[in-house]
Formats: C-alpha cells, sequence, structure tokens
C-alpha cells in the first residue's frame, strides 16, 4: 500500500501511463487479483485487432444511416456487436475532430481508466498495483465480451479524464459545458449537495431514475425540468402518477383537476423531443398509477387509444398505399385476376399517396401519437389481491381525501379492464405492490411505490440505479470430466468488480437533481445482472421452460446476488455503510435471510424424492432462520417460498444430470448467503436486477450469440429495428451449441445453422470464412433426410459445378444487391426456413431445447405463456429488484389467457409483469416471419386479393360454361317467310328474335300437318330454336346445316311469285335443311350484325322487355333492305303435278301424291309409307 498523498503516474504494460491525482483515504483500500487478465500480457495482447468499415442501412430504403471508416475492433467481436456498440457508444462525429474515436480502446480506456482514476483518489484501492489489475480486469472483461456497464457509462464517463492516458485533453472545451448536474458527499449528519456546472467532470453514470411530484402547479412544471435534465444526459426515469388529484376531484376555489394523464402527456412530448443522451436512443419513462385511484380505467385504456390509432395508419393506411402502387403496375400488365384485383383497389378512397414510417422516431410515434414514450402500469395493493381472492369489491378513492369512495366495483372488473388492454396494444404491465415490499430492504423509511421504465429497479422514490450486465456464457466452462459447468469463482471475482463500478458511479457520478443527488448517496443502489440466460440453457442443450432450466436459471440469479452482497458487504467494513443503514439494518437483514431461506429451499428441490416433504421443509426453514423474516400488507415469508416452490412443476423429478452445470453455482451460493446475512456492514442497499440489456447486448455479443437478460430467445432468426433507424439480422449461434451438447455430429451442427438461418447463418456459423461455408456445402452430410434449405440447393446444382462455381453461387446469392432477382429457391436458400422445426434428422424430443418465445416462419413451436411467469417465479427470490422480462403470447391468445397470467403472476411471487400479444402492437422492435406479421404486408395482402379474384374468375367461368337458357319473352318479335321446294311442297318458317334484332327462336310447318315431313321438320325447328337459345352463334347454325344434301332438294322459292319481296338470292337447295340454314343467313346477315334484316317493313310495335322511354336506334342504311329496292325474281317454270326428274338422292324422298316425305326405295320400285302410293306395276 502506498501513503505517497502526491498525484503519481501508473505505468501501464501497453506502454500507457495513468496520471493519478492525490488519494483522499490514505489508510485501507480492496486487495485484487487477476481472473480475466495475465501477468505475462495485456488484455489488449491477447486478442487480434482488424480496423474495419463500419455502415448501417435503413431497413427501409437501403441508404447508409451511420457510418465509420477504418474502426479498430477485437476481431473476434461479429458484426453487428462492432456495429452497435460504434454507432451507439463511440464519442465524436468528425473524425481526426480532438474528440473522435477510431477504436475500441478508446472506449475501453475511457471506462477501465476513469474506473481507475476514480477508485484510486476515493481510496478503494489498497495499493498502486491493485489498482493496476482492477484497470486490467476490467479491459478484460470488456474485450472478452463478459461484462458491460449501462449505456449512460459509455456514453459520458472519461471524456473530462482522458487526458491523464494520452487522449486529447477536452477539459477546457468542456468546462462550464453540458447540462447542471448534482452531486452529494458527507455522512447522515452531514451531508451535502453541490452544484456541478459540467456534467463532464460528474459524469450521469446512472441508468435510471425513480422520481415524484407533488399535487401542485409549482412541483407538476418543475417536474417537467427534471425529466428533461435525466433525458438530456442518457438515463430513463420512473414516476408514479397516484400522487396527483384525480380529474374526479376539485381544486381550490372552483372545478375541478385535469387529471394526472393529462399532466403526463405534456411531460411525455418533452421526453421525445430530448434523445436519450443527444444519441440515437429514445428517452424511456415508466409512468405508473395505483389501482385505488380514481382515473384507473381512464388510465388502463390511454394508450391502448393511441394504438388503434397507428394501427389504422400502419396496418391499412400504409397497405392501401403499396396496393395503390401494385394496382397501377398490374392494371397495365396482369393477368385477367390481377387486373380485375387492380381495379377494386383503384376504386377506393385513399386520403393521401404518402405512407407513414413505423419507426419510434418518426413522425407517427414520435410526433403525433400521445404517450409513446412511457411504459404504462397499474401498481395494485394487497387489499385488491385479497378482495378478488374472496370474490369481492374493490374501491377508489380520493388523494386529496383518501375516505372519500369515488367509485365501488368488483375487483375482476378491474383485472378484466387491464387484461383486455394489455391483449389490445401489450399495456399496462402489472405491480404487485405487496410483494415488492414483502422485499423491501428499507420499508422501515419508506415504501416502495415506484420502478424505473423496463421495471426491474424497484427502490424509493428519489434514487437511481446503476446497472451492469455479465454475459452468462462466459461463465460456462469444462468440467473435470469434461462436461460444461459454471464457474463459480469467476462469477464471483467478476461480480465483485462491477460491484466496485457500480459503487464509484454513486461516489463520483453527477444527478440530475438534488434530491436524486442525496437519496442515491444515501443509499447506493446498484443493479448488477445477467444477459444470455436463455441462450446458456439452450447451449446446455436444456428447455427454458423446464424445471431444469428454471433451477439453472435460479442458482445463476442466486450466486451472482449473492456474490454482490458479499462484496458489498466487504467495501462495507472496508470503505463504510451506505448513509441510511443504520436505520434500515433490520429490514435489510430480514430480506437477506429471506434470500437466503429461499436458497436452503432451492437446494432442497432436487434432492428430496417426496413433494410433501418439501411443504415441511419450509415451515422448518423459516423456523431457523435465525431471525426476524419480513411481512408487507398480510404476505409472509412462507407466501414467498411456497411462491417459488410453485415455480416447478415436478422438482422432485428433476434430471440431475441436467442440473449438474449450476450445482457448484447453488454451493457457492448457500454459503455467500451466509454471510451476508450475518454481516455487519453493507455498503449498498440493493445490489440485483435483471435488466433488458437492451443496447448493451451488442458489446457482450448477446446478438450474434445468445439472448438479452433472462429472455429465452425470441426467434432463432430475427430483425432489431435500431434505434435512430436501420435494422439488422440476427442468428442465435448458441442453438449449434445446444446440438452439440446433445450429441450431434459437426457436420449435421453446421447443417442446421443453413437449414435455419440459410447462407447468413452458415457464414456466421463459420464467422465469416467462406472457404469452411463452400466445404459444407460441399459435403452435403443428409443423404435423404435433408431440410428444405439443402433440397433448394440440389435444385440449384447440377452436381456437376467445380468449387469455383459453387463459390461464385454463394457469393452471388448472399449478396444483398442481387436480393430482388433471386429465384425462390435462392431465396429459400439465403433466408433459411426461421426456424429448426422441418429438419428430418433432429430428434424431435430435443426441438424443446430451442423453443423460442415466438415463431417464426412456418414453425408452430413457442414456449408457453406460463412457461415465461414460471421463470419469473423461479428467479424472483435470489434478485433484490425485479425481472425486466416480456410473456409473450401467441396471437390466439384470449383475454382470459392474459387474465389467469395475472393471477398467476401473484401466485408465484413475480414483482412485475409485463405481457405481450403477437400482434397487439402495430410496430415491434423484433420483426419476424410469422402468418400474424404477413397479413398486414402489402405483397401478401395483395396475393390474398388476387388468389380470391381467380377463384372467382374459375367459379364464374364454371357457371358461364353451363348450359343457360336465354328464353324470348311472352310478347316477341317476329317474321314469317313463305318457301316451296320443287314447286310440290310448300312451308312457312318463323323467326321470332331477341329485343337487339338477334334471332332467338325458328318454327314453322312444312307439307301436310301430321305428315312425317311435317313432323320432322318441326322437330328440326325446335332443336334450331334450343340451341340458339342456349347460346350456340347463328353463324354456327348457318354454318353447320348449309349443303346438307337428302330428298327433297332442287329449285325453291322463298316467297311468293306475286311478292315483291321474293328472295332473289335463294334459287335452289340441296335439302330442307340446307334452304332454312339459307333463309336464316339471308334474314340475319353477317354485314347486319345477324341481327334481323328488313326492320322498316316490320310492324311498328316495341321490343320485348323495353320501357316507353326506351329509344330504339335504327341500322345504317347501308345495311337494310326494303321490298321497294327489290326486284321480282325470275324463277324457271315448274309443270303442275310434275316434280322434277333426277332430283332425288338416297333415302326418303317426296311423295308425289300426299307430298309427305315418306317416298322410299321398295325393291326396284318405290312406295310412300304415308298414303300407300306406288310407282311401278309389280302387283304387290
Amino acid at each position: 500500500m502506498t501513503t505517497d498523498n502526491s498525484q503519481i503516474t501508473l505505468k501501464l504494460r501497453t506502454g500507457q501511463e495513468i496520471i493519478l491525482p492525490p488519494r483522499k483515504d490514505l489508510l485501507g483500500g480492496l486487495k485484487f487479483t487477476r481472473r480475466f487478465s495475465h501477468n505475462e500480457v495485456h488484455p489488449y495482447d491477447e486478442v487480434d485487432w482488424a480496423r474495419r468499415d463500419v455502415r448501417i442501412m435503413d431497413w427501409k430504403t437501403g441508404k447508409t444511416i451511420y457510418e465509420r471508416l477504418g474502426l479498430e475492433a477485437p476481431a473476434h467481436w461479429d458484426d453487428n456487436a462492432v456495429k452497435i456498440t460504434a454507432d451507439k457508444y463511440l464519442f465524436g462525429s468528425e473524425p481526426g475532430s480532438l474528440e473522435y474515436e477510431d477504436s475500441f480502446r478508446n472506449i475501453y480506456d475511457r471506462i477501465s481508466n476513469t474506473y481507475t482514476v476514480w477508485g484510486w483518489e476515493e481510496g478503494y484501492f489498497a495499493t498502486l498495483e491493485d489498482a493496476e489489475i482492477f484497470n486490467e480486469e476490467i479491459k478484460a472483461m470488456l474485450v472478452q465480451q463478459i461484462w458491460a456497464p449501462n449505456s449512460p457509462v459509455w456514453f459520458n464517463i472519461g471524456h473530462w479524464e482522458q487526458w491523464r492516458w494520452g487522449r486529447p485533453d477536452l477539459r477546457e472545451n468542456y468546462t462550464g459545458h453540458g447540462n447542471k448536474a448534482y452531486h452529494a458527499k458527507g455522512s447522515k449528519n452531514n451531508l451535502k449537495t453541490y452544484t456541478v456546472q459540467s456534467t463532464y467532470e460528474y459524469p450521469q453514470c446512472s441508468a435510471c431514475f425513480l422520481t415524484e411530484v407533488g399535487d401542485s402547479m409549482e412541483d407538476i412544471l418543475d417536474h417537467l425540468t427534471t425529466e428533461g435534465r435525466i433525458f438530456a444526459s442518457g438515463s430513463g426515469v420512473g414516476i408514479n402518477l397516484s400522487t396527483l388529484r384525480s380529474s374526479k376531484e376539485p381544486i381550490s376555489g372552483k372545478g375541478r383537476s385535469s387529471g394526472p394523464i393529462s399532466f403526463d402527456r405534456g411531460w411525455d412530448r418533452m421526453a421525445g423531443a430530448i434523445k436519450s443522451g443527444g444519441k440515437t436512443r429514445r428517452a424511456a419513462r415508466m409512468v405508473l398509477m395505483f389501482s385505488d385511484h380514481p382515473d384507473i380505467f381512464e388510465f388502463i385504456n390511454t394508450k391502448n387509444r393511441q394504438e388503434d390509432i397507428a394501427k389504422v395508419i400502419l396496418r391499412e393506411h400504409n397497405v392501401h398505399v403499396e396496393l395503390k402502387q401494385i394496382a397501377e403496375t398490374k392494371l397495365v400488365a396482369g393477368t385477367p385476376a390481377e387486373k380485375a384485383a387492380a381495379r377494386v383497389i383503384l376504386s377506393l378512397p385513399l386520403a393521401t399517396k404518402n405512407s407513414f414510417d413505423p419507426h419510434m422516431d418518426a413522425l407517427l410515434y414520435g410526433e403525433t401519437l400521445s404517450h409513446q414514450n412511457a411504459n404504462h402500469s397499474v401498481s395494485v395493493k394487497g387489499d385488491f389481491w385479497q378482495a378478488l381472492a374472496n370474490n369481492g369489491n374493490t374501491y377508489t378513492r380520493w388523494v386529496t381525501n383518501p375516505a372519500h369512495i369515488e367509485q365501488t366495483f368488483r375487483a375482476q372488473e378491474l383485472l378484466e379492464a387491464m387484461a383486455k388492454s394489455i391483449w389490445e396494444n401489450g399495456e399496462p404491465g402489472v405491480h404487485n405492490n405487496d410483494v415488492i415490499n414483502l422485499w423491501n430492504p428499507v420499508k422501515s423509511i419508506g415504501s416502495i411505490t415506484t420502478s424505473n421504465p423496463c421495471s426491474e429497479y424497484v427502490f424509493l422514490n428519489n434514487t437511481s440505479c446503476n446497472l451492469s450486465s455479465f454475459n452468462a456464457y462466459r461463465f460456462l466452462t469444462k468440467g473435470d470430466d469434461g462436461k460444461p459447468v459454471f464457474d463459480a469463482d469467476a462469477l464471483t471475482h467478476a461480480a465483485r468488480l462491477a460491484m466496485v463500478c457500480a459503487d464509484l458511479n454513486v461516489e463520483r457520478g453527477g444527478f440530475p437533481i438534488e434530491e436524486i443527488a442525496e437519496g442515491t448517496y444515501k443509499y447506493r443502489t446498484t443493479g448488477i445482472g445477467f444477459a444470455n440466460v436463455g441462450g446458456s440453457l439452450m447451449a446446455l442443450g436444456v428447455p427454458y421452460d423446464s424445471d431444469e432450466g428454471r433451477w439453472i436459471a435460479s442458482q445463476l440469479c442466486s450466486a451472482l446476488t449473492a456474490a454482490c452482497w458479499t462484496a458489498s458487504a466487504e467495501m462495507g467494513a472496508e470503505l463504510g455503510s451506505y448513509v441510511e443503514y443504520p436505520a434500515s439494518k433490520k429490514d435489510l437483514l430480514a430480506v437477506l435471510r429471506l434470500h437466503h431461506a429461499a436458497q436452503k429451499l432451492a437446494v432442497a428441490l432436487p434432492a428430496q424424492k417426496d413433494a410433501k416433504a418439501l411443504d415441511d421443509m419450509i415451515d422448518n426453514i423459516i423456523a431457523n432462520a435465525g431471525g426476524v423474516l419480513p411481512e408487507a400488507q398480510g404476505l409472509t415469508a412462507s407466501y414467498a417460498l411456497h411462491a417459488y416452490l410453485k415455480s416447478f412443476k415436478a422438482p422432485t423429478q428433476m434430471n440431475k444430470e441436467r442440473i449438474a452445470p449450476a450445482a457448484k453455482l447453488a454451493e457457492a451460493a448457500s454459503a455467500m448467503w451466509a454471510r451476508a446475512a450475518k454481516a455487519t456492514a453493507h455498503r449498498n442497499a440493493f445490489v440485483s436486477v435483471m435488466a433488458p440489456t437492451g443496447t448493451i447486448s451488442a458489446p457482450l455479443g448477446c446478438y450474434d450469440e445468445g439472448t438479452t437478460s433472462i429472455e429465452p430467445d425470441y426467434t432463432l432468426v430475427k430483425w432489431k429495428q435500431l434505434a435512430g433507424g436501420g435494422s439488422l439480422k440476427m442468428f442465435n449461434r448458441l442453438a449449434l451449441e445446444g446440438l452439440r451438447s446433445l450429441g450431434y455430429p459437426e457436420d449435421f451442427v453446421n447443417e442446421a445453422a443453413l437449414e435455419v438461418a440459410g447462407l447468413d447463418g452458415l457464414i456466421s456459423a463459420f464467422q465469416g470464412n467462406m472457404d469452411s461455408v463452400v466445404n459444407q456445402i460441399i459435403i452435403d452430410p443428409c443423404n435423404d433426410q435433408a431440410g428444405p434449405v439443402r433440397l433448394a440447393w440440389r435444385r440449384l446444382l447440377s452436381g456437376t459445378e467445380s468449387r469455383s462455381e459453387i463459390q461464385e453461387k454463394v457469393a452471388y446469392i448472399s449478396n444483398p444487391a442481387n436480393m430482388s432477382v433471386l429465384t425462390a429457391d435462392e431465396l429459400t436458400v439465403v433466408n433459411g426456413a426461421a426456424h429448426i422445426e422441418s429438419i428430418p434428422w433432429l430428434d424431435k424430443k430435443d426441438l424443446a431445447v430451442f423453443d423460442c418465445a415466438a415463431t417464426n416462419g412456418n414453425g408452430v413451436r413457442s414456449i408457453t405463456p406460463a412457461g415465461h411467469v414460471l421463470m419469473l417465479g423461479a428467479l424472483q427470490p435470489f434478485i433484490s429488484g425485479a425481472c425486466s422480462k416480456t410473456v409473450n403470447m401467441p396471437v390466439s391468445a384470449t383475454v382470459q389467457d392474459i387474465y389467469d397470467s395475472l393471477i398467476m403472476s401473484h401466485e408465484l411471487g413475480v414483482k412485475c409483469i409485463a405481457i405481450f400479444r403477437a400482434g397487439s402492437k402495430a410496430n415491434a422492435v423484433y420483426v419476424v416471419d410469422t402468418p400474424e406479421t404477413r397479413m398486414f404486408k402489402a405483397n401478401h395482402v395483395w396475393e390474398q386479393l388476387v388468389g380470391a379474384g381467380s377463384e372467382a374468375i374459375d367459379e364464374i367461368i364454371a357457371e358461364a360454361s353451363k348450359p343457360r337458357q336465354r328464353k324470348l319473352p311472352g310478347r316477341r318479335l317476329g317474321q314469317t317467310v313463305k318457301f316451296s321446294v320443287g314447286g310440290q311442297l310448300t312451308g312457312y318458317l318463323t323467326v321470332g328474335v331477341y329485343a337487339d334484332g338477334t334471332c332467338g327462336e325458328v318454327f314453322g310447318r312444312l307439307g301436310q300437318v301430321g305428315s312425317f315431313a311435317s313432323g320432322m321438320f318441326e322437330a328440326y325447328c325446335k332443336l334450331l330454336s334450343t340451341a340458339l337459345q342456349f347460346g350456340v352463334p347463328l353463324k354456327e347454325v348457318v354454318k353447320g346445316f348449309r349443303n346438307y344434301s337428302f330428298e327433297p332438294s332442287g329449285f325453291c322459292r322463298v316467297g311468293d311469285d306475286t311478292d315483291a319481296d321474293t328472295c332473289t338470292e335463294i334459287r335452289s337447295c340441296a335439302s330442307v335443311v340446307d334452304l332454312i340454314a339459307k333463309i336464316l343467313a339471308w334474314l340475319f346477315p353477317e354485314s347486319n350484325g345477324y341481327r334481323l334484316r328488313d326492320v322498316f317493313s316490320i310492324p311498328s310495335v316495341s321490343l320485348p322487355g323495353q320501357s316507353p322511354d326506351t329509344t330504339v336506334s335504327v341500322l345504317p342504311p347501308r345495311i337494310i333492305t326494303t321490298p321497294a329496292h327489290k326486284q321480282n325474281p325470275v324463277l324457271p317454270e315448274i309443270p303442275a303435278g310434275k316434280a322434277p326428274e333426277g332430283t332425288m338422292l338416297n333415302g326418303a324422298s317426296l311423295c308425289p301424291q300426299c307430298h309427305s316425305l315418306a317416298y322410299v326405295q321398295d325393291g326396284k320400285c318405290k312406295s310412300c309409307r304415308s298414303c300407300g302410293y306406288k310407282d311401278g306395276g309389280c302387283g304387290e
């Protein structure tokens, strides 16, 4: 330990030197050892570095929205991790400027070196060597993606101090710049708050703040300033509106209050105007209201009404705009069904051709809709749950006079209202206030009423949370038997380092208002947590929704929180306890005993064979807790332990081999809880949360290799929309580790990457090594068990391609520039199936390991809602705060499902719950391809519309193809024509016409009535009439019967000798049928459109179906002929009673006597079968 109080230089092995300020405390300090760094080599030198050009493209326009060229980063970091970390956290925007950071070394130095400077000055390190070890351990955790502090640390820390290690001196530039901040120092009796003129000197390092507002206009306006200062430095805020009088209550003078929701609308607008930390992260808010506030029902539906507007615009208007663009193209060059669909679309009204951006910072969500920067939650107290259990009533009460009951209703009504609103828009969340205060470590000082925006930090108002998270997967190592096991010692070591950093945030950080600076310093709250818990379970081959998965996760959290409390006790003994420790010691120790009791029960779960024995054990654990256990709002320690037990379906039947990786964690946690519960000093009042690890999941590597927070993976393949624009495709490579843990061969593991995420997945699996990608394509290990992606590959390859040709094919398909021209098989290959269910060689019993929060593609499996709530219940007893976790439900979930989950959350001792039903919001962070999401895509709607149109057209064609008679009306227009054949046979042909003048009927008489010829003629005419009325064109009738030859035939006359309108065009016929065809062709000439001629000679009658006002258009004169334009025909003379010789052909002919068509060959003679007339004289 050094006792030199002068400014000294810490020389690091990289040649870098840190100028350390004088120490304020020359005695004591903490000792540090190496775990992640080594004496022989600096952490930066243990990894390869590479410079790369970083670009992020806008997911909609394809334009570059962020670019940093030549950025140096660890070579093993994936592109997504580098992109997001650079975009969000690297300082400076102009290359060459003093503040510009072009290497991740810059940001690692900013964080680790600043903590080293602060720690040395505040007396946290026993010796200079300890300071150096601490410095390199922090750098090692950052480089190796083990640990990441919250975003404000990445944003703000180190700019003021960086001159100390050779970076440009920015102090002059930033002196007096930045927002005003506050900083507290001292003891309880001598606590002072100082004003800081620059937040660069005392940077805001806390992730989120809990605030409060008084019920006065002055307080309401002051709160606007408070939130603005918080957002300007990159943090979030939580507030409970229940302190503001409701809209049902009077104000001074006369009238009623506007109510808290109206004031919150203004605060929320301001939050949207100030981006978090001046960066591209949106400001985040949590707004709560107690369930007994008179405006509670309005509060429950506030965001729902706004979301309805968003759905109309984004799901209906935007789709209509895109459909119109498609329709305009297809109307010109489309199939009949597409043209029909286009006409329908183009006939619909459209207010504007402009579509609206769904991004949260765009016009709709960012500037138009209200309350979009906040999460809303209802805080439910114990009396509500008691009323619900008893099927009783609950009440709302005035804020200004709690004795005044505003409304009485059944408790069930309120829970149903919440469930319905959640079903429709995913909000509000629910806080179980009785459970929260059961675990309150400072209960004697105050009740907990508020949380941060993501609901993991639940503590007293006017305090802040200093978050950081570990990548749980980084603590998995190989045990002595070669099997994976969590390294409990490494986790304990890392938790101690993180606690020191978080405590330094309190010691040297700046805060937006005096009250928060003072409150944070009094309690020194930290919030250490995990990311990639779900990914670690998948990598182990353990289903998330299983008792084994819940037990492993609970022991991860137990070991982490116990390690944090152990570190807090060590710092408390060395550096002093938090200011309010004396006033809250008994509350804190009671909570620590309850944590320890829960750990005893956890260890006993897999060891017991009898479930009844576990109930008895709970009573025994409580009886031997070693002191008082907490109580709150009717809840006891027994409730908490039984709630934990209910989180397991069959705890005594857990597979011991599956939970073996966490055995060391359980052992270490038990020992640390015992020590922490007996410690006499604690540096902090609150130590752990399970934060969402949103943006910091990037530097942790979770976007490419894992999951955020304690969540399962949302889907194995997803697109994340980034704050500020852009999107990234993410594939969880830990699914491949899961396959390895389950014993699948390496070739099949890599094949799974191809099947799930296509070429992108295969490239990710081989970390960009294209030679390995091509090798996998060539290997094709599946034989007859190939999945759909491999089958698509086979169809693309002939089997004769060379390696270089395959490599070219891979490069072509994987090039985003070619996406629009790829074939269906090529798209399948590049995108993959987006799930693992379609792989034939995967054992079906292993599918549960890869179940995610949602389905994707045409997959059908997902974690049940109960699986999410059970996990929350299993983790809650081992966290100081709560879990930021979403209970995902499918689109088919009902309001009752949500209602039941809310009740279940309280039964399992869950502090806070957020439920999201797929499709309930018009926008989402993760974009997946499911039947639900396709419903609102224009291309899908167009395909559905065209498909429906095609079906309708097919139905119309099928219906039209059926025989359909078009009958003439009872009163119809007609014309009769007289004709004769051979001078012997006379007949009459009558035609009936439709209103358009076309022929619809033919009938007539030939020879004597009742004769064979007459009957056949009438039947023939009826056949013609039927054909015409069933749609056979007259043209085809004429064509079909012209030149049809049989007797009688020969010369003919159409009209009488004295008829001035005798037809001169028809002089002979091959048969009566041929004659009729000729007459019809003459009456309905092609030149007249097959309409009846001689209109002017037709008696003036109304056409059938015409109204008196109908105008009949006369055909053009050039196609009309009248008797005045005709000459009498000149026909050859035929002797009376004689038929011309030589005109008869085979078959029956006309009888010379009765003129019937029954004169047939009878041997060598002919006889009439009708009258008996016979020629010849054989005497028969």
